[in-house]
């Protein structure tokens, strides 16, 4: 017996995605969408709600790159996952504006997203909690995930560290956060969400409470070398200068090379280690040198940390991706049967696969069959917690999240 259904449809062709994801799905609770920015967003969004009805959430962002179990990335296409049980309670909340005030659209999003998810209860929380406990011991409760924050977030306006931090004073310190933000196949020049509407400047922030086993991983395929910097002058995610120099000659002295682009970042990326007891690095990316000579990066930088310089090989990249499914899997209680995976994918870590020639599903595959369900998009940047628990916006990241297909008491 399914617990869960997922169905998905991908295609260059949007009637085409469409039907194939509603093929088995016939009422879902939630539809996600990803999408190149060839296409309208609002024709997608209408195609979709005259096919589901109202009583479905609707949610997507505009990429750069789709993913899907049919193929490992492609552009200009679109991947939709049509999802359906009665052990998920989905709460979707928009938040407007999101670089003109942060603070009202982080409210704005968890306001509505909460009575979302209190309007489509299925099935109430202390049901769940009832079973769970009478079936399961603690012990194997602990790592039990009852809610998921899933975020998409306008990927130009630089504004997720902000919503982090707020959306944090809100949801619990242990609550799952895990996202990406919106891309536009590297044109920098506008993003859309989708949710339940079509929106730019803004977050889409989806609330999954689930008797259904689900798990996260965060994940990155680079090492840390023995060079590096010290970030002596930044604001934001411009860093002027490195060890008291301009930042742009520093990088370039650093990575032997006279041009900073995405290629070069791909390959060679900056960590920053975390201060908890797990000791992780997590990737900031360099975005652009500016005319002053400073760097812009894809996060923020804070001043008097130190930048490693990271690198990476095709053996490296490989391995640490399995470990990252491994990790979400086991995070998830080590299901038998998996429902569905969700790929949040940066963008530049596409580039580096594309530079070895890696297919991320052909692993995917490999590992736990041919026909798990998977959707997901090139991001312009991954939202997620550390082992130690740190929330953050991170870069050349997979962030990857677990639906089982088995319930928490099973």
């Amino acid at each position: 017996m399914n617990r869960v259904k997922v169905s998905i449809g991908h295609s260059d062709n949007l009637d085409k995605a469409i039907n194939k994801a509603l093929e088995k799905v016939k009422n879902p609770n939630l539809i996600i969408v990803f999408f190149s920015p060839k296409f309208n967003p609002n024709e997608i969004y209408t195609k979709i709600r005259d096919k589901v009805g109202k009583n479905t959430e609707i949610i997507g962002t505009s990429t750069a790159g789709e993913i899907s179990n049919e193929t490992d990335c492609t552009v200009h296409t679109v991947s939709i996952a049509a999802i359906e049980s009665p052990y998920i309670n989905i709460g979707v909340g928009v938040g407007k504006d999101l670089s003109k005030n942060i603070l009202y659209a982080t409210e704005q999003s968890i306001i509505e997203a909460t009575k979302s998810l209190d309007k489509n209860k299925r099935m109430t929380t202390i049901n769940i909690l009832q079973r769970a406990y009478i079936k399961k011991s603690l012990h194997e409760l602990l790592r039990t995930k009852f809610f998921i924050n899933m975020l998409l977030l306008d990927g130009l306006v630089g504004q997720e560290e902000n919503y982090l931090r707020n959306l944090s004073k809100y949801i619990p310190k242990e609550t799952t956060v895990i996202g990406g933000s919106a891309g536009d196949d590297l044109r920098f020049e506008r993003t859309y969400l989708i949710g339940n509407g079509v929106y730019t400047d803004a977050v889409v922030l989806t609330m999954i409470n689930t008797f259904l086993k689900v798990g996260t991983a965060i994940g990155h395929p680079y090492y840390p070398t023995k060079k590096g910097a010290l970030v002596t002058r930044a604001k934001g995610r411009i860093v002027y200068e490195l060890d008291n120099k301009p930042a742009g000659k520093v990088l370039k002295d650093l990575l032997k090379t006279d041009r900073l682009d995405h290629e070069i970042f791909a390959k060679y990326t900056t960590g920053i280690k975390s201060i908890d007891i797990f000791g992780e690095y997590m990737i900031k990316s360099p975005m652009m040198t500016l005319p002053d000579g400073s760097v812009k990066f894809y996060a923020e930088i804070p001043e008097g940390s130190f930048l490693t310089i990271m690198e990476t090989d095709e053996e490296y990249l490989i391995k640490s991706f399995k470990e990252t499914i491994f990790n979400a899997i086991k995070d998830a209680g080590s299901p038998k049967k998996i429902g569905l995976i969700v790929i949040f994918n940066c963008v530049l870590r596409y580039v580096l696969k594309c530079h070895y020639g890696v297919n991320d599903i052909y692993f995917i595959k490999n590992l736990l069959g041919e026909d798990v369900p998977v959707i997901g998009f090139n991001t312009y940047g991954e939202q997620g917690r550390t082992l130690g628990g740190s929330l953050g916006h991170y870069n050349q990241t997979s962030n990857i999240l677990v639906l089982a297909d088995e319930l928490v008491d099973e």
